[in-house]
Parts: C-alpha cells; sequence; structure tokens
C-alpha cells in the first residue's frame, strides 16, 4: 500500500471518529396542534426579561422546603457519623450515592428497600435520625 493510501484511511477514520463523539444536535419540540404553540413559553428567547423569567422557574426550591420534607411519612432522615477516609471504597461509594460529603452532613432520602440496603452497607459509619434524635 502507497503512503498516501495509509494517509487517507486515517484522514477517513478521524472522520468517523469525529462524527461519533460528537453531540446530537438540538432539535426544537415541535407542537402537535397549532393551538399548542402559545401555550408553553420559549426559553430561549432574545429578551433578557424572559430569560430570567424562565430560569426563576427551572430553579429548585428554596432550603427551607426541603427542611420540612421528612415530616412526610416515607423519608429517612440519614447522618453521617463517622468518617469514610479509612473505609473501603465501595462503602465510600455508597455514601456518596446517599448524598453524604461530611460528618454531621444530614439529608433526606425515601425510605424504600434500595436506600435501606445502602444505609446497612454504611451502618458504622451512618446513623438515622428521628425528630432530631438519633435512634
Amino acid at each position: 500500500m502507497s503512503e498516501t493510501g495509509k494517509s487517507d484511511k486515517k484522514k477517513e477514520e478521524k472522520k468517523i471518529s469525529a462524527k461519533v463523539n460528537a453531540p446530537a444536535p438540538a432539535v426544537p419540540a415541535e407542537p402537535n396542534e397549532p393551538g399548542e404553540a402559545n401555550a408553553a413559553p420559549a426559553l430561549s428567547s432574545p429578551s433578557k426579561k424572559s430569560s430570567a423569567a424562565a430560569l426563576a422557574a427551572v430553579q429548585k426550591p428554596p432550603a427551607a422546603a426541603k427542611a420540612a420534607a421528612p415530616k412526610a411519612s416515607g423519608a429517612l432522615r440519614i447522618r453521617q457519623v463517622k468518617s469514610g477516609i479509612c473505609a473501603p471504597v465501595d462503602q465510600k461509594q455508597t455514601l456518596f450515592g446517599l448524598g453524604l460529603r461530611r460528618i454531621r452532613h444530614e439529608v433526606v432520602r425515601p425510605d424504600t428497600p434500595t436506600v435501606r440496603g445502602q444505609v446497612h452497607k454504611v451502618r458504622h459509619l451512618v446513623e438515622i435520625v428521628e425528630g432530631g434524635v438519633a435512634r
């Protein structure tokens, strides 16, 4: 094979790999019915006021709303009481999966078998909190 044949193949491979790794182009959603076009405001508009309003609608609720969440039944408040530094990697990953990052950090998770299993795996590093008192 000649040098030009090899270089042509390399160029083609680069083009193909660039196409594979390129993100898909964003396609705007088209309304199903003509009346729906005016119902939903566009998120990407040129005016600054409408974009600020769109961002405000998308933002998360304040922390005060999160604090009230555990009062509902079916939720666990989990507190990390020991460091995960000397723990095996899988236990560190479990702490991270629960959303715990440091000692005395509390998170609220749904009371599901999955979350109960994660808590059981790192039970020596965490505690379940009920109404401000650990159980």
